[in-house]
């Protein structure tokens, strides 16, 4: 039989048939010539290799019969494509079989993901062929990104919660392992652990830790990756962290007059472990000695972590005062200040000023209109001054616009207004620094008025010099007497006590006697007649002080009774009445060792030295924390004991157990003597040299 050639291969034929020198067989019964029928890879891959690198070996291709024979078919196009596995090949992936029939691929790679793969060659008419696996590892790392731990915030000085990692992967996005990646700090000031590390089969490195700089703020991380640029770049905030620390910025170690505020408000600052300002915190002050008080006593830090004291008043007894301040796990602090008064042995409130003997000298404040604070001037000062002329007193007494006191050997000097008299030197000409009281008269007591003075005698006479209006000095006439003149007749006295237009004494045998005004009854004997002689008042006394139009005394079983003038609560009867014409009991059953009459109200100290005080509370002159007015007794606030109280116009003054001077009241002429012109409400301490 003849064989028959295709005609799609009569091409090949003839070219191969060249190349064998024209020689073929044309008889019948001979072998027909080699026809390419299939594909042989007689270069195979290798059996491993890495994404995107050429494969070595590279694979070869052969043109054959079915025989497996070689054909020398020249020009046949084969064609490279995934056999499996998926992917993309890369390189010359279709060549042309040479003179041999050949097709030597020379470039060949695989893009894609790791694992295994195979290729598939491929001519049009034959059979394909392909290659066996070949497993890819990841190719060379040519990229690298931030995998996690960017962006974090955790208090300064501390560890990030998630370590900062890296990925490190082929051009194909596959990870790859065994890669140097070093971590470096580069701004804000933290430190490493294990900053070098190596990608593992994932293709992540981790940085051991990162601890944060002790700064609040932006801390940065970089990460260089070996053979892959540019750097990465982490961030991470620092902010504050929780409380650790309270320290004192201000107010500390300070001294104050007692009973007032002092200067600068106890402030401290609030920082974490690391000294990072901690802002919206509460800090709890707290009085811990000396029995002070505090407004906005839990203040909230602010931006610059410090919390301040709304203000620090002290206690009312020198010494020591503390503030301790505190926040729930932290260490507390402790402020500390010093509380001083005026030391005095003696004090007196007048209308609108006050004076005192201290320890080194007499000292007087407030209104100064006339001279009465005596320091040669009539300059008001609210702070005390020194009375001139080196006096040295045993006790002072101050009238409305004049003052007056008793040296050591009972002589008298006075000073302030005189246009009555009343400085008793034998002149009516005021006088700014003290005079003396002439006639040669030893004192053993004093007490100065409205406009005249009164004194006791070492020999129980009672002596009045001044204004003479109304018989207010005893004697039996109204003119005014600018030299003592004796009241008391043949009467011995113990105390004796002018008031406004009026003078009451106590004599030894406990009777109290009255003369002068006696408008609304102020002097007790039942009518309202002014009395030029001492006039009796019923009842057994220990104690007996004249105010402004009313008159209170202390029993001899030490009750408190009170008579005149009573519209405002200057009785004490709980019920404000007009007028009390005769001895009333004041209520409340106090049993008292002191008692004074102010203008509208009184004051007095108990046996157990509590003070208390009723009347008109303008001013806050009752000192018991209001201005309301009190028809029987209150206690003075405070919780101090007295020796002296003196009730003045519309303050009043007094001496606590430890020889403090304190006053409470009106002070728009400085007549409290701490240093302003602010009305208190409760006893303050009386300013020290």
């Amino acid at each position: 039989m003849r064989n028959f050639m295709p005609p799609r291969y009569l091409a090949l034929w003839a070219a191969a048939l060249a190349l064998t020198g024209g020689a073929g067989c044309s008889s019948t019964s001979g072998p027909d010539p080699a026809v390419p029928a299939r594909l042989a890879l007689v270069i195979a891959p290798g059996a491993t290799g890495s994404v995107g690198i050429v494969l070595d070996p590279q694979p070869q291709i052969q043109v054959q019969d079915a025989s497996g024979t070689a054909v020398a078919a020249r020009g046949l196009l084969v064609v490279v494509s995934i056999g499996s596995g998926g992917g993309t090949v890369l390189g010359t992936t279709s060549l042309r079989t040479d003179a041999s029939g050949k097709a030597a691929f020379t470039d060949l790679a695989f893009a894609g993901s790791a694992g295994a793969r195979s290729l598939l060659f491929t001519s049009q008419g034959l059979a394909s062929v392909a290659s066996g696996t070949i497993t890819l590892s990841a190719g060379p790392a040519a990229t690298a990104a931030i995998a996690s731990g960017n962006n974090q915030t955790v208090p300064a000085g501390t560890q990030v919660a998630a370590p900062p990692t890296v990925r490190v992967a082929d051009a194909s996005g596959n990870p790859v392992a065994g890669i140097s990646v070093t971590f470096a700090v580069t701004a804000g000031g933290g430190t490493l652990t294990g900053p070098v590390r190596t990608t593992g089969t994932d293709g992540i490195a981790a940085v051991g830790g990162w601890t944060l700089g002790t700064v609040v703020g932006l801390n940065t991380l970089s990460a260089t990756v070996a053979g892959v640029a540019p750097a990465l770049n982490f961030s991470a905030t620092g902010v504050v962290g929780p409380a650790a620390t309270l320290t004192v910025v201000e107010g500390d170690g300070q001294s104050a007059t007692i009973g007032t505020t002092v200067a600068v408000s106890p402030g401290v600052k609030i920082t974490d472990a690391f000294g990072n300002s901690v802002a919206g915190l509460a800090v709890t002050f707290a009085v811990a000695t000396g029995g002070g008080s505090l407004t906005t006593a839990s203040p909230v830090s602010d931006a610059s972590g410090v919390a301040r004291l709304g203000s620090w008043r002290l206690g009312l007894t020198p010494g020591d005062n503390t503030v301790t301040a505190s926040r729930t796990g932290v260490p507390g602090v402790t402020f500390s200040a010093t509380g001083k008064a005026l030391s005095v042995t003696s004090i007196a409130a007048a209308a609108f000023h006050s004076c005192a003997v201290a320890t080194a000298d007499s000292r007087c404040w407030g209104d100064n209109t006339t001279g009465n604070l005596g320091n040669g001037t009539t300059a008001a000062d609210s702070v005390p001054v020194i009375v001139s002329g080196g006096l040295v007193l045993t006790q002072i007494t101050a009238g409305t616009s004049h003052s007056c006191g008793l040296n050591a050997a009972g002589a008298a000097w006075c000073w302030g207004l005189n246009t009555s008299g009343q400085l008793g030197d034998g002149t009516f000409t005021t006088s700014f620094v003290p005079v003396a009281v002439i006639g040669g008269h030893t004192f053993a007591q004093l007490s100065a008025g409205g406009a005249h003075t009164c004194g006791v005698r070492t020999d129980g006479a009672v002596y009045c010099w001044g204004a003479g209006g109304n018989g207010r000095l005893g004697y039996g006439g109204t003119l005014s007497s600018a030299t003592p003149l004796l009241s008391s007749g043949a009467d011995v006295y113990t105390a004796v006590s002018a008031g406004a237009a009026h003078s009451c004494g106590l004599r030894t045998d406990g009777t109290v006697l009255c003369w002068g005004i006696n408008g609304s009854g102020r002097l007790g004997d039942g009518t309202t007649a002014d009395k030029l002689t001492p006039t009796a008042v019923t009842g057994a006394w220990s104690a007996v002080s004249a105010g402004g139009s009313h008159t209170c005394a202390i029993d001899t079983a030490a009750a408190a009774w009170c008579w005149g003038l009573s519209s405002s609560g200057q009785g004490g009867t709980e019920t404000a009445v007009a007028s009390l014409l005769v001895p009333t009991t004041v209520t409340g059953g106090l049993t008292l060792m002191a008692i004074s009459s102010g203008t509208s109200h009184t004051c007095a100290v108990a046996t157990d030295g509590a003070a208390h005080c009723w009347g008109l509370n303008g001013s806050g002159r009752l000192g018991d924390g209001t201005t309301i007015q009190r028809n029987a007794p209150v206690p003075v606030s405070g919780g101090l004991n007295y020796t002296i109280i003196s009730a003045g116009g519309q303050h009043t003054c007094a001496r606590s157990t430890a020889g403090s001077a304190l006053c409470w009241g009106r002070s728009l002429e400085g007549e409290l003597g701490d240093g302003t012109s602010v009305f208190k409400t409760t006893p303050v301490g009386v300013r020290p040299p």
